[in-house]
């Protein structure tokens, strides 16, 4: 009698069908014993996260009649945690910076000022133009918490930065854009958007993070208005500590007394005072 016919409890009949009984018996192990295994292996199965929880127990009961498989197990319980991808990390906050004297600098001067350059075949038509000079900032975000938190940014002006697509618009919105912070539109809005027209930027419609042509002391309202434009376009609710404006005039950073921002003059002691 095949030695495989007694472990398997089968007839020792030559006879097809208790052969074919048999074979059908050899699958049914072998699929008890799979079971088994992917039991075992699940409970060892989890994510990057903490568990706490019992062992797993399978039990597997075979006759010559039937093969029954019961498995216990006890309930996992695991914590996990995870980064969603959205603005209210560490990318919540928002920088807006002047044009004139603060993204630029005084042309013809880029030599007096350490780390200004000049740019070549641009123009600058603020205070009695100009060929193009950027400040440091002006030329790169790199290395500020601007660039390396993720944060939106912005432009503020008085000035129109020398028009409707001039080559200084160009420049300041492709040197904004880079360096990891984040500019949300390239369109630019304001009183000024087609040409020199500066009138208050108070209950102005902001429609993009790039408003020109804000007089003097109204600014803030356009800061305002470009956290409401991010809160409706980018899904993102911005908190007033969280939203920074840069200028070099005292009488634009005086009247965000009262809004919550952080408004910052720079250059203070390098700023063509007689303008």
């Amino acid at each position: 009698c095949d030695p495989w016919l007694k472990l398997l409890d089968c007839p020792c009949r030559e006879v097809p069908l208790d052969s074919a009984c048999c074979i059908m018996k050899v699958i049914g192990w072998f699929t008890v014993a799979a079971l088994g295994v992917l039991a075992v292996s699940l409970q060892g199965c989890g994510s990057s996260g903490e568990s706490t929880g019992g062992a797993a127990t399978t039990t597997v009961t075979a006759t010559p009649a039937e093969t029954t498989v019961t498995t216990t197990k006890e309930i996992t319980t695991m914590t996990t945690t995870s980064t969603t991808a959205n603005m209210t990390g560490p990318v919540a906050c928002l920088c807006v910076f002047d044009i004139d004297r603060t993204l630029t600098g005084k042309q013809g001067e880029a030599g007096a000022c350490p780390g200004n350059q000049e740019l070549s075949g641009v123009n600058d038509t603020a205070y009695g133009g100009g060929t193009l000079v950027l400040s440091k900032v002006g030329q790169s975000l790199e290395g500020t918490f601007c660039a390396t938190k993720g944060c939106y940014v912005g432009v503020v002006s008085a000035g129109d930065g020398s028009g409707d697509k001039s080559a200084e618009r160009a420049e300041l919105v492709k040197r904004l854009g880079a360096s990891g912070a984040k500019l949300a539109s390239e369109e630019w809005c304001g009183p000024s958007s087609k040409g020199e027209a500066r009138a208050t930027c108070q209950g102005f419609d902001v429609t993009s993070p790039l408003v020109v042509g804000c007089v003097d002391g109204t600014k803030q309202y356009a800061v305002k208005g470009i956290m409401a434009w991010i809160a409706k376009t980018e899904k993102v609710t911005l908190k007033d500590e969280d939203v920074y404006h840069f200028d070099d005039r005292a009488n634009n950073i005086s009247p965000f007394s009262g809004f919550g921002f952080n408004a910052i003059e720079i250059s203070c002691a390098s700023r063509d005072k007689s303008q």
